[in-house]
């Protein structure tokens, strides 16, 4: 997963540099329904973890059988050692992973040994528009 810094945190008051993170997962197709309604009211224990390893925000969509996760992270967070780190916080990080799982299996896209597959991200307006917007600050007035 290659994060994307970003500027600022909405979420905060002042001003940090953040990550965010894209993946995705295929979900059964017996099972989309159960999922989406566990994470309407995602137990808060799980809630509490995510956010002291590092995670400022998270969503997830479903689309059919797909589901697309969305994250923004502070820049110290790190998905290969934060997240089993927020696994082994307690029983209930176990117990929810565990049964959320039970819903999931890798999409055809992942890598070996990979259960969200990390997507990449190939637009971002904000950055783009922030680059037209630098580059005619530095144009010369004619």
């Amino acid at each position: 997963m290659h994060p994307r810094r970003a500027p600022t945190n909405r979420h905060r008051s002042t001003s940090t540099v953040m990550k965010t993170y894209a993946q995705t997962i295929e979900l059964r197709a017996d099972g989309v329904e159960e999922y989406v309604r566990l994470h309407a009211a995602v137990w808060p224990e799980i809630l509490s973890s995510l956010r002291s390893v590092g995670v400022l925000q998270m969503k997830i969509w479903t689309s059919g059988r797909r589901a697309f996760m969305y994250m923004e992270t502070t820049d110290a967070f790190d998905p290969d050692v934060d997240f089993p780190r927020h696994m082994a916080m307690s029983e209930k990080c176990v117990e929810w992973g565990a049964l959320t799982r039970t819903f999931q299996s890798p999409v055809e896209e992942a890598k070996e040994g990979e259960w969200w597959c990390r997507m990449e991200e190939c637009f971002d307006m904000r950055a783009q528009l922030s680059a037209r917007e630098e580059d005619a600050s530095r144009a010369p007035v004619t």
